[in-house]
C-alpha cells in the first residue's frame, strides 16, 4: 500500500473515532426524550437524546416551544436532517442541542416509518361464487314466503314453502345448475344480483327505482364471452361445479385476484376480443384460485382473530411476526404481500376470507413508558388494494388500523425471541378482527379449477400479459356475443357431483401451514349491501360491494 494511501485510511480512522467520541459525549450530557413524546419544564442551552429502535429508518423531527435545534448527530456522530428520512442501518441514540430558548420550554419528538411497495396491485372484484337469488328482504319485509311454486321458472329451486315464515336474508329461491336466476320475486320477497364469473349477458330483475318494473341489466360475462372466443364449456362447468348455496354472499375468487394482482400488471384487453378489464382479471381470479399452485416465502400466519384488546389476549405473541413481515418486505424489500384480512365492519364474522395485496403502511412510533428504549408502540395504518371493485366503482384502499406494543433487538430488526413481551392493542378502520396472514408469493403457476380456462388462452387475449404476439388473432373486430340461451342451446347440462366436484371448500397440502383459511372457495362480502348506481348498473339489486365492504 502506498504511503498516500495508508495515511488517508489513518485520518478517515481518526475522524472516525473523533466524530464517535463527540456523539458519546452529546450522549452522556444529554437529557432523554422518550420517542414520540415530549419532555418539558426545560431552560436553557441544552443536549437531548432520543432513541431510534428501527434499522429500516423512519422520518426523525425534533422540536421545541423555545429557541432553535441545532448540533443533531446519529449514534455515530454524523449529521441528520430534522424531519427527514433517517435511512437504512441508523438505528440507535440520535442527539440535538436546544440553543437560545426563552423561559421554560419542553422538547418533543416524532417518528414516523412509510413502507411502499414499487409495485402496487391493481383493484379487482372477488366474483362470488354465490348465484343470483331472491329472500326475503333484510329489512322491511314481511316475514313470509310470498313466492309460490308455480312462479319459478327454469331450473331455479324453491327452498323454503311458500306462505311459511322465513327469517330477514333468508333465501326462498335459488338458481338451479345453469347458474341464472330466471324466477321473478312476488311482492314481498326480493331479488337480488351478485356479478358471478358465469352470468348471462343480461339479467332480468325487478327495478325498485320505477314502481317494481321488470328491467333488463347489462352484466359481466367472462366465461359466456371466453367460451364463444375459444369454443370451450368453462361458463356451464363453472355454474354447475362451483355454484355455493349457503347464505353466505362472501365466497368467491378473492385469492386469485389477490395474487393475480401483486404478480402481473394490470390487464389490458385486446380490443378484438369483446372482453372488458373487469372480465379479463376475472379470468386471471379463475387461474389463481387455486392455492396449491403458489409457493409461499416468508410468511405470518395462524393469527388468532382475537379482536385485539389491551393487555393480554391470544393476538399479543404474533405481533413481531407480523410486524416483521411488513416492515422487511414493504419497506425494506419494496415488494407487496398477500394478506387475509378477514371481516368488514360491523357484522362480519370470524370465517370470512377477505384476501388483499397490502403495499403500503404508515408506522407512527411510540416510547412505551417505564420500559427500555427498544420498546415502543406503533400506532399502523395498513393499505390493501379493493377487492371489490366493479366497472370503477370501489376503487379506493381497503385501509386498516391497528395499535401494538413490541420490542426491537440491537440489530434494530424486531425482536422475536420473547413475542410474549408484545401486545396487541386494538384493530380499527375497515376490519373487525387481527389479519389471519400476511404471506411473501415467491412463486405461482396458473392454473385453476375450471379446467376449461387455461393460461395460454387469458394470455392471448392481454395485452399487458404477454398478449402482443397474439394480437394478430384479435385484431379485427370484436364479435356479437349470444346470450346462454343461443350460445349453449342443444347441450347437455351438466350434472354436478360429489366426485367431479374439486375440493373447493378444503385445503390441502403444503398450504395448510400458510393459510388455513384461505381456500378455493375463500371470497368475502355481506349480504344487506344496495349496489350504487351507475350508469351500467342499476341501484335496484342489493350488492355485496359498497362503501361498508369497500375492498377483499
Amino acid at each position: 500500500m502506498r504511503f498516500g494511501n495508508r495515511l488517508a485510511v489513518f485520518l478517515i480512522s481518526v475522524s472516525a473515532a473523533a466524530t464517535t467520541a463527540s456523539a458519546a459525549q452529546d450522549l452522556q450530557r444529554a437529557q432523554t426524550v422518550p420517542l414520540g413524546g415530549s419532555l418539558g419544564g426545560q431552560s436553557g442551552d441544552r443536549f437531548f437524546a432520543v432513541y431510534v429502535p428501527t434499522r429500516f429508518g423512519g422520518e426523525l423531527k425534533a422540536t421545541t416551544t423555545s429557541g432553535r435545534i441545532a448540533e443533531l448527530k446519529d449514534a455515530r456522530g454524523a449529521a441528520w436532517v430534522n424531519g427527514r428520512d433517517i435511512g437504512l442501518d441508523h438505528q440507535g441514540w440520535f442527539t440535538f442541542k436546544v440553543e437560545g430558548p426563552q423561559g421554560e420550554y419542553s422538547v418533543e419528538t416524532s417518528f414516523v416509518q412509510v413502507g411502499q411497495s414499487l409495485k402496487r396491485p391493481w383493484n379487482f372484484y372477488y366474483w362470488p361464487t354465490k348465484a343470483d337469488s331472491i329472500h326475503e328482504p333484510w329489512a322491511g319485509g314481511n316475514g313470509r314466503v310470498d313466492t309460490s311454486s308455480i312462479q319459478v321458472r327454469g331450473d331455479d329451486q324453491l327452498v323454503a314453502t311458500p306462505g311459511s315464515y322465513v327469517a330477514p336474508g333468508k333465501d326462498i329461491v335459488l338458481a338451479g345448475p345453469n347458474g341464472m336466476l330466471e324466477t321473478l320475486p312476488a311482492g314481498g320477497d326480493e331479488a337480488t344480483w351478485f356479478p358471478n364469473l358465469y352470468d348471462d349477458m343480461y339479467w332480468m330483475g325487478p327495478d325498485k327505482e320505477h314502481g317494481g318494473q321488470v328491467v333488463r341489466f347489462m352484466t359481466p360475462s367472462p366465461l359466456l364471452k371466453y367460451d364463444q372466443l375459444f369454443h370451450s364449456s368453462a361458463r356451464q362447468w363453472e355454474a354447475s361445479f362451483s355454484q355455493t348455496k349457503d347464505i353466505s354472499r362472501w365466497p368467491g375468487h378473492c385469492l386469485g385476484g389477490a395474487v393475480a394482482s401483486i404478480l402481473l400488471d394490470e390487464p389490458q384487453p385486446s380490443p378484438g376480443s369483446g372482453m372488458t378489464r373487469d372480465e379479463l382479471k376475472a379470468l386471471w381470479a379463475e387461474l389463481g384460485e387455486n392455492h396449491l399452485n403458489h409457493r409461499i416465502g416468508d410468511y405470518a400466519n395462524e393469527i388468532p382473530p382475537g379482536p385485539p384488546r389491551a393487555g393480554p389476549d391470544s393476538t399479543d405473541v404474533k405481533v413481531p411476526r407480523f410486524h416483521a413481515m411488513i416492515e422487511t418486505h414493504i419497506r425494506g424489500e419494496r415488494k407487496p404481500l398477500l394478506a387475509n384480512l378477514r371481516a368488514f365492519p360491523p357484522r362480519g364474522t370470524v370465517g370470512e376470507v377477505w384476501n388483499h395485496g397490502i403495499y403500503k403502511y404508515i408506522a407512527t412510533f411510540h416510547a412505551v413508558p417505564g420500559r427500555g428504549p427498544r420498546a415502543v408502540r406503533i400506532d399502523l395504518e395498513l393499505h390493501g388494494n379493493s377487492g371489490c371493485m366493479l366497472n370503477g366503482q370501489e376503487s379506493g384502499d381497503r385501509v386498516v388500523n391497528y395499535s401494538y406494543k413490541l420490542v426491537y433487538g440491537m440489530d434494530g430488526r424486531v425482536d422475536e425471541t420473547n413475542p410474549y413481551a408484545a401486545d396487541w392493542i386494538s384493530v380499527g378502520g375497515e376490519a373487525q378482527f387481527a389479519p389471519l396472514n400476511v404471506l411473501e408469493i415467491a412463486e405461482t403457476h396458473w392454473g385453476g379449477h375450471n379446467p376449461y380456462v387455461t393460461e395460454a388462452n387469458v394470455r392471448s387475449i392481454d395485452l399487458a400479459n404477454g398478449g402482443g404476439r397474439y394480437f394478430g388473432r384479435f385484431a379485427g373486430a370484436a364479435p356479437s356475443f349470444r346470450p346462454v340461451a343461443q350460445y349453449e342451446a342443444g347441450r347437455a347440462p351438466m350434472l354436478a357431483s360429489g366426485e367431479s366436484e374439486p375440493n373447493r371448500g378444503r385445503i390441502g397440502g403444503f398450504f395448510r401451514r400458510f393459510a388455513r383459511r384461505v381456500s378455493a372457495s375463500s371470497g368475502s362480502g355481506t349480504d344487506d349491501m344496495e349496489l350504487p348506481s351507475s350508469p351500467s348498473y342499476s341501484s335496484a339489486y342489493s350488492s355485496p360491494y359498497s362503501s361498508a365492504n369497500a375492498s377483499r
